[in-house]
């Protein structure tokens, strides 16, 4: 199988997850509908007879019985496959090169972005728009002394913290690129930090992203 058919495969899976998970949705809500009946049986016995009456006329013990068995059936297939998916988990973890991490708040995905840098323990690093043209690095070169280039900026990794400080008080933390001698993080919004560097690195960041 080439990767790219595998890539495809993979993107009909998680569409197709979608529509298990809002199966799932509309099954929870037959159960506790379910359960409403059961209550109410055994609130008044007499219930019971009226429902068994009606329900003659309909298919809904049939049917619920045979979604029954397909779920069970589903549990096992899920139940052999989870031996398969640990297998290959660790594998398919190993050639992560990329990753996307979002926060409930901008501090957090800060003090992450500055944690980061502190891993990669690199000397310096350009800050940059992601869109040529669309942000003006000028002003914040000349508020910290920094050396600008052609698309941004250079800043040391000691004073990266007030760097992130300045672009938040500006309003300009989002569609950012901050490059590394090996590293590339974009930060497309305030709370969303992608970072692309070597999968050892990238497991450290990971385990980081948890704490």
């Amino acid at each position: 199988m080439s990767l790219a058919r595998l890539e495809s495969d993979l993107l009909k899976v998680r569409k197709d997850l979608g529509k298990v998970k809002e199966v799932n949705t509309r099954f929870n809500k037959v159960i506790d509908e379910i359960s409403f009946l059961k209550e109410k049986t055994l609130a008044d016995p007499a219930t019971k007879e009226v429902i068994v009456n009606e329900l003659k006329n309909k298919e809904i013990i049939d049917v619920f019985a045979s979604i029954e068995q397909d779920f069970e059936e589903l549990r096992q297939q899920l139940a052999r496959q989870e031996i398969s998916r640990e297998r290959i988990s660790d594998f398919v973890e190993s050639l992560r090169t990329k990753k996307t991490f979002s926060f409930t708040e901008t501090t957090k995905s800060i003090l992450f972005l500055e944690q980061v840098i502190g891993i990669l323990k690199s000397s310096h690093i350009t800050i940059k728009p992601e869109f040529v043209g669309t942000i003006d690095l000028g002003s914040l070169a000349i508020e910290l002394g920094l050396y600008k280039t052609n698309s941004g900026v250079i800043v040391e990794r000691e004073r990266f913290a007030s760097a992130l400080a300045s672009l938040l008080g500006r309003k300009l933390l989002k569609n950012l690129i901050f490059e590394t001698d090996n590293a590339k993080i974009f930060l497309r919004a305030s709370t969303e930090v992608t970072v692309e560097t070597d999968n050892s690195h990238l497991k450290t960041i990971s385990r980081l992203s948890r704490e």
